[in-house]
């Protein structure tokens, strides 16, 4: 039996969203300076698809992610907030984000982010544990 890596992907959304007590994920493969949804899992059956793809260089705190390889959370109303990254959030409905890099095979393949309606900050230890589960994922 072959295992498709986007198969793989889609179990990880639900995971963690399951996990870390959130409402959605999405994860991108990133191309260049642009990030094109792969696969993702809402809570409600809803999408987080607007119906393009983003421009990396667009969301400074998602460049700091991919380049640094490195968690990062924010909230609506937090005051260090991106003003973009908090604009999509609000467009979006949510109100906390926590992005992930997801490296495969040494290259930082893509992004993914985990979402929650309500502004309550991911926690350090959540950013950790959702590190760790998408490593387990990609085994």
């Amino acid at each position: 039996m072959e295992i498709r890596l986007v198969d793989v992907l889609s179990a990880a959304t639900r995971e963690l969203v399951e996990s870390l007590e959130a409402d959605a994920c999405g994860i991108s493969r990133v191309i260049g300076d642009m990030l094109i949804l792969v696969t993702e899992h809402t809570s409600d059956g809803s999408t987080l698809q607007l119906g393009q793809g983003y421009l990396v260089s667009d969301f400074p705190e998602t460049a700091v992610v991919l380049r640094t390889r490195e968690a990062r959370a924010l909230a609506v109303g937090d005051p260090s907030a991106d003003a973009a990254e908090e604009a999509l959030l609000r467009d979006l409905g949510y109100g906390a984000l926590l992005m992930l890099p997801l490296v495969f095979e040494g290259e930082t393949w893509g992004l993914v982010e985990v979402y929650r309606s309500e502004a309550r900050p991911f926690a350090t230890d959540e950013m950790r544990r959702g590190a760790e589960l998408l490593a387990a994922c990609l085994g």
